[in-house]
C-alpha cells in the first residue's frame, strides 16, 4: 500500500467516525505520535528532565538523575494517560457503551498506564538510590582500621567500612583517648564530613 493510499484510507475513516469519536481517537493519536517521538528521542540519547516531581520520586531517588517519567506530573505519564484515556474511549464506543461510560472507561484506563509509568520510574529511582553508597547508611557499621588511627580525633587515619552488602573506604577520626592500630575493628558513630567518619573501639 502506498503512502498516498494509506493517507485517504486514514482519511476516509475519520471522516466516518462521530465526533464523539473523534474526540477520543484524535486524543489517542495525538499521544501515540509523542510516544513515538519520545521514544525516538530517548534511543538517541536526548532524553531530558522534565519531571514536576508531586508524588517525591526525585527523594526516592537521592538526586535530580535526568531521566524524566518520575514525577506523576511529567511528560511520560502523562502521555501514558492521554493514550490510554484516548483509545479506550473510543473502544467503548464502537462497542456500544454510551459517551458517559466510555468517558469513565476512558479515565479508568488512563489513570491505570499513568499509574504504571510512576511506578515503573520510582522502582528504577530506587534501584538506582540502592546501587549508590551513602556515607550516612554508615552509622552503626562495623568496620577495620587500614591506617592507624591516631588518639583524640586527630587527622590521618583511615578505616574499611562494610555497609549494606559493600565495603567502602573513608577517612577516620577515632573518639578513644589512644590510638587504635591498623587491623583493630571499630565501629562507626557519627559522620564528620562527606567522606569523613567518626568512630569507637568495638568493644
Amino acid at each position: 500500500m502506498t503512502t498516498l493510499a494509506l493517507i485517504e484510507r486514514l482519511n476516509g475513516w475519520w471522516t466516518e467516525l462521530s465526533l464523539a469519536k473523534q474526540f477520543f481517537y484524535g486524543i489517542g493519536l495525538v499521544a501515540g505520535i509523542v510516544c513515538v517521538v519520545l521514544m525516538i528521542l530517548s534511543l538517541l540519547g536526548m532524553d531530558h528532565d522534565d519531571a514536576v516531581d508531586a508524588l517525591g520520586a526525585a527523594d526516592a531517588a537521592g538526586a535530580h538523575d535526568g531521566d524524566s517519567g518520575g514525577g506523576i506530573f511529567s511528560v511520560k505519564p502523562l502521555t501514558g494517560f492521554f493514550l490510554g484515556f484516548g483509545w479506550a474511549g473510543g473502544l467503548a464506543l464502537d462497542a456500544g457503551f454510551s459517551f458517559f461510560a466510555a468517558i469513565t472507561c476512558a479515565l479508568g484506563a488512563g489513570g491505570a498506564i499513568m499509574a504504571v509509568i510512576v511506578l515503573m520510574f520510582r522502582a528504577i529511582f530506587a534501584m538506582r538510590s540502592d546501587g549508590t553508597a551513602r556515607i550516612e547508611d554508615t552509622v552503626g557499621a562495623v568496620g577495620t582500621v587500614y591506617l592507624t588511627l591516631p588518639a583524640a580525633k586527630a587527622a590521618g587515619g583511615q578505616v574499611i567500612v562494610n555497609f549494606k552488602g559493600r565495603q567502602e573506604t573513608y577517612a577516620a577520626l577515632s573518639a578513644a583517648e589512644k590510638a587504635i592500630p591498623s587491623g583493630d575493628k571499630v565501629k562507626v558513630v557519627a559522620v564528620v564530613d562527606s567522606r569523613t567518619v567518626l568512630v569507637e573501639p568495638l568493644a
